[in-house]
């Protein structure tokens, strides 16, 4: 247990230490946040950001797995660490799990920060019961987002691809899944497409939950549908993971 509990700590600690992460994570979607609200809100700037804030940290929830978790991972490849830590007596289920249980602290870090700047400076009102209701379906956001970040982290050769790849995948799905702008607003391919995308589904769990404290209708369907995507995931990923750097 010491020694899960001390990987679990360093682990922590690389992603607090990378600036370009934490920039990423905390100041980012803060500015997202800023940028909406000047030009979308209008005389209802609350009411707007209690739609929009839910949408900014799901969508930032996504983006720390597709980006920053796929690109640590690649890293610690690419430095060797994975390869030492292959070589030591820990078990590769207690490096997993502290990386696991690293990132969702480090997201659910990012979360709070959200949510205190929607609260404090635009006055989004919340109660503990929305807390509560949100907590799971943040959790199962972040679990989700990191399985499909391994996924990347498999197949790219370095950080700065891992970054390429999970920016792609993100952005393309940024505006079409209902985070920062309704899928009503969206062309009817859209529509029909948008749906099926795992930044829908996170929406859907997390917009009514944080904004309304209660679940959507249909969040079964959602929670299927992102179990489903977590779970093809985390078998990609597991066939794809590798100890050390591609030499070639």
């Amino acid at each position: 247990m010491y020694r899960f509990l001390t990987l679990t700590k360093a682990m922590f600690l690389i992603h607090v230490r990378d600036r370009s992460l934490l920039f990423w994570n905390f100041a980012f979607p803060v500015f997202l946040m800023v940028i909406y609200g000047a030009i979308f809100a209008g005389d209802d700037l609350a009411g707007f950001m209690t739609w929009m804030m839910p949408g900014v940290l799901a969508g930032n929830l996504m983006a720390f797995g597709l980006i920053g978790s796929s690109s640590m991972m690649t890293e610690l490849r690419a430095k060797g660490v994975l390869r030492r830590l292959q070589a030591s007596p820990i078990a590769s289920s207690d490096l997993i799990g502290a990386y696991v249980i690293a990132n969702v602290a480090m997201a659910l870090m990012t979360a709070v920060v959200v949510i205190v700047v929607g609260v404090l400076f635009y006055g989004v009102a919340l109660n503990p019961l929305n807390l509560v209701v949100a907590l799971p379906m943040i959790v199962v956001t972040v679990v989700a987002a990191i399985a499909l970040g391994q996924v990347i982290s498999g197949i790219a050769p370095r950080a700065g691809a891992a970054v390429a790849i999970g920016q792609l995948f993100y952005f393309g799905q940024m505006f079409i899944t209902d985070l920062f702008m309704p899928i009503e607003m969206m062309p009817d391919w859209v529509q029909q497409i948008g749906p099926w995308l795992p930044g829908y589904a996170m929406a859907q769990l997390v917009r009514p939950a944080l904004a309304e404290g209660v679940l959507h209708a249909d969040w079964v369907q959602h929670l299927f549908l992102l179990a489903v995507y977590t779970v093809v995931a985390l078998f990609l990923a597991a066939r794809l993971f590798k100890w050390e750097a591609r030499t070639a």
